[in-house]
């Protein structure tokens, strides 16, 4: 295919006081995609460090014996903390779906803002991979951890759908769409947007809200606000592509429950099950991204206050007095 002439790109007037330099961005991603061509497109998870069943069955004796599994499960901590590189002895690279959308996207977004048909080959290849890596044996299209996940509430068997995945994939086969108009990539963001609404299990919280569940399986994990804000976005964002009320029915349910659950100082808990009720980092922001997402699309004043309130929330009590963000306000019990 052949890329139209975007604009003229004014470098200069794109800096200011508040912006990095549009010269000093391109090249620190140039950088990166010159660190992706070295280090390749498998990676690890710090979640795979208890890929293996030993580990997996050390990190669920610390669920179940919390003081017998801390001695069990202390040397694997200190590998985490101290010793990145021993991931290669816990597990293997592997592809994340997680990270084949963003590297999508990104080279998407590459593409149409420097008119390089170079990087649109590299994002159409990282959806030809996403096809192939779709979570085997379901009817629509969906993606997970190719890893077995150990949680607290059992394991989640590598090739299950998660919600905190899927949007992300949406979103690429969505940004490279609008490059190349490819059917073949609508078509998937149906099935996907399809399985968004039909796979996952709602339970009723208020009259207006009902969270749903993490995986298509509700005994896995439910009253996780950011796998709700996750859900919340990527059908408010297939209502738009594609005028479908059921979508957008189904988002505002679980649009409220995160809106409902927000605490009066502006936090959010992990979960509303009354047993991992911390409060952290990236969790609350993955719950403000979807937000944001979900207001520039709607306008919606209530997602706009809490927002508002989040951040400040986020400002005040998720950072140190030296500025470093800090992974709890609220620690797990």
């Amino acid at each position: 295919m052949t890329l139209s002439a975007p604009a003229a790109i004014d470098t200069d007037s794109m800096a200011s006081a508040d912006t990095l330099p549009f010269g000093d961005v391109l090249a620190g991603v140039r950088r990166f995609v010159s660190w992706l061509d070295r280090y390749g497109e498998t990676s690890y998870d710090f979640q795979t460090f208890y890929a293996s069943d030993l580990c997996r069955n050390i990190k669920a004796l610390y669920y179940r014996k919390p003081l017998l599994g801390t001695i069990a499960v202390s040397p694997i901590i200190f590998c985490e903390a101290f010793v990145p590189s021993a991931r290669s002895l816990f597990w293997k690279r592997e592809r994340f779906p997680i990270s084949d959308a963003h590297f999508a996207m990104g080279f998407a977004f590459l593409s149409k803002h420097l008119n390089d048909e170079g990087y649109y080959r590299r994002a159409f290849h990282f959806l030809q991979v996403l096809e192939e890596t779709r979570c085997p044996g379901q009817d629509r299209y969906c993606w997970g951890y190719p890893f077995n996940w150990g949680t607290v509430r059992g394991t989640i068997w590598a090739g299950t759908p998660l919600i905190t995945t899927v949007p992300y994939v949406y979103e690429a086969f969505r940004e490279v769409y609008k490059i190349d108009n490819n059917a073949r990539w609508r078509e998937i963001m149906r099935s996907t947007a399809e399985h968004g609404l039909l796979d996952y299990k709602d339970f009723k919280t208020s009259e207006r809200a009902a969270s749903c569940s993490y995986t298509p399986n509700p005994e896995q994990s439910v009253s996780v606000i950011n796998a709700n804000a996750y859900r919340a976005f990527l059908l408010t964002q297939a209502a738009v592509d594609f005028s479908d009320e059921r979508y957008r029915k189904a988002a505002n349910r679980n649009l409220y429950f995160v809106l409902e659950s927000q605490n009066p100082d502006g936090s959010w808990p992990y979960a509303t099950d009354g047993k991992r009720d911390f409060i952290d980092h990236f969790h609350t922001c993955f719950v403000m991204k979807a937000l944001a997402k979900i207001e520039a699309l709607t306008g919606d004043p209530e997602c706009t206050r809490a927002i508002e309130r989040g951040v400040d929330f986020y400002v005040r009590n998720l950072f140190d007095e030296r500025g470093v963000p800090k992974q709890f306000s609220s620690r797990p019990d």
